[in-house]
């Protein structure tokens, strides 16, 4: 079985691939596809996901060279900018640490780059979020929260629900228990690492600890949003992901990050 990838752009140019977040699929780039129709655009819906249900998720590792596999396949050159987004920019990490040679920039957002505090609460955490998401009501309630639009809502809540525990379950402890990899201090690749200004303390800190590792990485704060800022400012989120690609100074309302 492969992954899905829905299609779009210009086939000549080069390639941007697009990895959503857990319990998500492609659709969750609905604001941003659009925008980069001038770019071949590789949406992917990870294993376990969406229409790439059926494939099982089995780690970080293994989704990334399915994804390396994707990129040789389809990108007239054999490489593509990343573009990840909480679970999608753990694959992007762990596709730079595998697979450098088949990726030319990189903007990540919402990731955690120490595993989580208190880690013997993940795996009850992880059975009550996945009985959760089982029920319409709580859902449909949360696809309101997100602000989407009705149609978007209804995709997002079929995707949800879809999604089988035991890969849900599996993920989650992946990414509670990731560590960046000292390996990434030979990696080249041009790397963005974002965060909203509402995140977490953890991811916070993400974006000043990678750029710590990887030489050539930045890390800035997305003032006033949270996790799902691709949707909730997405003119800024296009805007910095094409001037990140292209080389260009970055927009306003990005905060430098410090390193410690």
């Amino acid at each position: 079985m492969t992954l899905y990838v829905e299609t779009t752009g210009s086939p000549a140019t080069a390639a941007i691939v697009f990895l959503h977040g857990v319990g998500a699929s492609g659709w969750m780039w609905w604001r941003q596809v659009p925008a980069f129709a001038d770019r071949l655009c590789l949406n992917v819906d990870l294993p376990g996901h969406g229409r790439s249900r059926d494939v099982p998720w089995v780690s970080l590792a293994d989704t990334a060279d399915q994804v390396a596999t994707l990129i040789r396949a389809r990108s007239v050159t054999g490489r593509a900018h990343i573009v990840g987004l909480s679970l999608g920019g753990h694959v992007a990490l762990t596709l730079l640490e595998r697979h450098p040679d088949v990726v030319d920039r990189v903007v990540i957002s919402g990731v955690t780059a120490a595993p989580w505090p208190h880690r013997w609460f993940v795996t009850p955490q992880a059975w009550l979020t996945t009985t959760m998401l089982r029920s319409r009501r709580l859902v449909d309630a949360q696809a309101r929260r997100l602000g989407l639009p009705p149609e978007i809502q209804a995709i997002f809540a079929e995707n949800v629900r879809a999604m089988r525990a035991r890969a849900y379950r599996r993920i989650f402890s992946e990414i509670a228990d990731y560590a960046v990899p000292r390996s990434l201090g030979t990696v080249d690749t041009p790397t963005l690492v974002l965060a909203g200004g509402k995140e977490s303390d953890g991811i916070r800190h993400a974006i000043e600890s990678i750029p710590a590792v990887m030489p050539v990485a930045a890390g800035r704060t997305v003032t006033g949003v949270g996790h799902g800022w691709n949707v909730e400012a997405p003119d800024l989120f296009n805007a910095t992901v094409r001037a990140w690609i292209d080389g260009s100074p970055l927009p306003a309302g990005l905060t430098t990050a410090t390193r410690q």
